[in-house]
C-alpha cells in the first residue's frame, strides 16, 4: 500500500518547522501513513519531567480563577470544560519559545488536565515515584522488577512498525550517567530497564539509518559500518554459524542461536527503517553536543517525525532523570542552583497547605468539600519561588511545543497527528519537598482519535486529611490512568501493575 502524502501550506509549513535544518528537507516529503485508508492509528507518547511542581501554579481553575471544588470521597471525577490555566500550563493556551522557535497555537480544547490522581504504588521518594510512574508497581525505591505500560501496549499491538516502541532522552551533561532506578522510567517485559536514546545525533541516525553523520565529509561512517556488517559478509556469517551449530552442546547452541536470531532481527529492523526513511526524506546533520534546550527541540522534532513516518505506534520522550542536576542558566542569571535543590525549597507536606473541611460530612465521616488547598496565599511557603516557577513553565512549554508539532502535521481525516496521538505527561513526585505523591500531576494531550473528552480539567476526589487510611478509600490510584492509555491504543487490560489499585480505565474522560 503506498503511503499518502502530507500536503503542507507554505507558510504555515514555515512557522511550524521554524527554518529548522533538521525538518525542513524531512518534512518536505514526509508521508501521512495515517491518512491511508483502513483504521487511522493510534499514537501513545510518555514524557517525564522531574521534581514535582509548585501547586498554587500548576494546574487549572474555572473560568474566574477560582478552584473547582473536589468531589466526595466515592463520588466520580468531575469534568470542567470552561477552565483557565494556572500560571505553569499557559503555554499550552497561549503559545511559548522553544529552541528558538515560537508559536501562538492555543491548544487547550486539546488537553486534559487531571487533578488529585494518587501514585499509591510509590511509597517512598524519588526512586519510588520514577519505578512505578509507568509499571504501576509498588515501590519503596528499588527498581520495579515488571514491565512498563509503553511496552506492554507495544507488545499486544504487535504493529509491524520498523521500531516497536521508541525510547529517547533530554541528557544534560550535569544529569547523573549511571543506569539505575533514578536515571530509568522503561522496563521490558523482563522488567529490566529499556535505555534511552540520549543524544539527538544517534536518535536521527538510528531512526533514519542513511541519514549522513553530523559534520561528515565523504562516505558516511555509520552507513559503511551497518554495509559491512550486513551487507555480502552477513549472508557469510549466517552460513558459518549454521555450520557451526551441530558442532555444540546444546546450551551453546541455544545461546548462539539466540545471538544469531537478534544479529537478524537488528538487521531486518535496520532494513526497515532506512525503508521508511527513505520514503520520508532523512533528516540533515544533527549537532553532536548540542545544549539542553537544542537538545529538548531536536529530539521533540525527531520524535515528530518518526511518528508521521509511522516507525513506531509507541514512543516515550525523558527530561533529565529524578533528582535532576541540571542547573537551567539559561532561563536568566538567577538559576545558579540544580532543579532538585530548587525543589526541596517548598512545604515539606500537603496537608500543611492548609485544606480545611468547610462543608458538611456525608454519612461516611467524609468532607463532602474543602477550602482551596493550592491557594496563591501558599506562595509564600516556597523559597527562590521565581527560579522554581520558571524551571516548571519551562518543561510545560517544552511539552506544549511537542504537542503543536503533532498538531502541525496532517493526520486522518482532516485532523493532525495530536488528534490521533495521546500524550501522557507525567512526574515521579507531587512537590518536590513533601517528596509526596498524593496529587502526582499529569496531563493528556491529544484525542487519540476521538476517544478521549479534551479541554476538560478532570477534578478526582482527593484526601486532605493525611490520613492514609482514608486516603486509601477516597483517592483514585495512577494506575487507572495506565489502563486508560491502554484501552485507547486499542490494547484493554483488567489490571496492571498493582492490581489492588485498579478499579478500571477512567471512563469520565472516555468517550462512548
Amino acid at each position: 500500500m503506498k503511503p499518502h502524502k502530507v500536503t503542507f501550506e507554505r507558510r504555515r509549513f514555515l512557522q511550524l518547522v521554524g527554518a529548522s535544518a533538521l525538518t525542513y528537507p524531512f518534512l518536505r516529503g514526509v508521508p501521512s501513513y495515517a491518512a491511508a485508508g483502513g483504521s487511522a492509528p493510534t499514537y501513545l507518547v510518555l514524557v517525564f519531567t522531574p521534581c514535582g511542581c509548585i501547586r498554587p501554579v500548576w494546574g487549572a481553575t474555572d473560568a474566574s480563577g477560582n478552584s473547582i471544588p473536589r468531589p466526595a470521597g466515592g463520588s466520580p471525577a468531575t469534568l470542567t470544560d470552561k477552565f483557565t490555566f494556572r500560571n505553569t500550563l499557559k503555554p499550552f493556551a497561549s503559545g511559548g519559545t522553544a529552541g528558538g522557535t515560537s508559536w501562538t497555537t492555543n491548544l487547550q480544547s486539546k488537553v486534559l488536565v487531571l487533578d488529585g490522581l494518587n501514585n499509591k504504588a510509590a511509597q517512598g521518594s524519588h526512586e519510588a515515584g520514577m519505578a512505578s510512574l509507568w509499571t504501576g508497581q509498588i515501590s519503596s525505591g528499588n527498581p520495579a522488577t515488571s514491565i512498563s505500560i509503553d511496552q506492554q501496549i507495544a507488545g499486544k499491538l504487535n504493529a509491524g512498525t520498523p521500531f516497536p516502541s521508541i525510547q529517547l532522552m533530554v541528557r544534560d551533561a550535569a544529569d547523573f550517567t549511571d543506569r539505575e532506578v533514578k536515571t530509568r522510567m522503561i522496563y521490558n517485559a523482563s522488567g529490566v530497564f529499556v535505555d534511552p536514546i540520549d543524544n539527538p545525533a544517534s536518535a536521527a541516525s538510528t531512526l533514519f539509518p542513511n541519514m549522513p553523520s553530523s559534520g561528515s565529509a565523504g562516505p558516511d561512517k555509520n552507513t559503511f559500518i551497518r554495509q559491512q556488517l550486513f551487507g555480502s559478509s552477513s549472508a557469510t556469517l549466517n552460513s558459518e554459524l549454521n555450520s557451526l551449530m551441530p558442532k555444540l552442546c546444546t546450551g551453546d547452541r541455544q545461546q548462539l542461536q539466540a545471538l544469531q536470531d537478534g544479529w537478524n532481527n537488528l538487521y531486518a529492523q535496520l532494513q526497515a527503517a532506512a525503508t521508511a526513511a527513505q520514503n520520508c526524506m532523512a533528516p540533515g546533520a544533527v549537532p553532536a553536543k548540542p545544549d539542553f534546550p537544542t537538545a529538548a527541540k531536536l529530539q521533540m522534532d525527531i520524535l515528530a517525525l518518526a511518528l508521521a513516518c509511522d516507525l513506531t505506534r509507541v514512543c516515550s520522550l525523558q527530561f533529565s532523570t529524578a533528582t535532576s542536576q541540571v542547573t537551567h542558566s539559561w532561563l536568566g542569571s538567577n538559576q545558579t542552583d540544580t532543579h532538585h535543590n530548587y525543589s526541596h525549597q517548598g512545604p515539606t507536606s500537603m496537608y500543611s497547605l492548609g485544606g480545611q473541611c468547610v462543608g458538611s460530612y456525608n454519612n461516611m465521616g467524609q468532607c463532602t468539600q474543602y477550602s482551596d488547598l493550592y491557594s496563591a496565599n501558599n506562595l509564600n511557603l516556597y523559597q527562590n519561588l521565581p527560579q522554581q516557577e520558571a524551571i516548571d513553565q519551562f518543561y510545560a512549554t517544552q511539552v506544549a511545543y511537542l504537542a503543536q508539532r503533532l498538531n502541525g502535521i496532517t493526520g486522518a481525516g482532516g485532523g493532525s497527528l495530536l488528534d490521533q496521538s495521546v500524550v501522557c505527561w507525567g512526574n515521579e513526585l507531587d512537590m518536590g519537598a513533601a517528596h509526596n505523591h498524593d496529587d502526582t500531576p499529569f496531563v493528556l494531550i491529544g484525542g487519540a482519535n476521538g476517544q478521549l473528552k479534551t479541554g476538560n480539567l478532570v477534578t478526582f476526589p482527593l484526601d486532605q486529611t493525611g490520613n492514609a487510611t482514608t486516603a486509601a478509600q477516597t483517592d483514585r490510584a495512577h494506575n487507572d490512568l495506565l489502563l486508560t492509555l491502554a484501552k485507547v491504543m486499542g490494547t484493554p487490560l483488567q489490571a496492571f501493575g498493582e492490581a489492588s489499585y485498579c478499579t478500571g480505565p477512567i471512563s469520565e474522560i472516555l468517550n462512548g
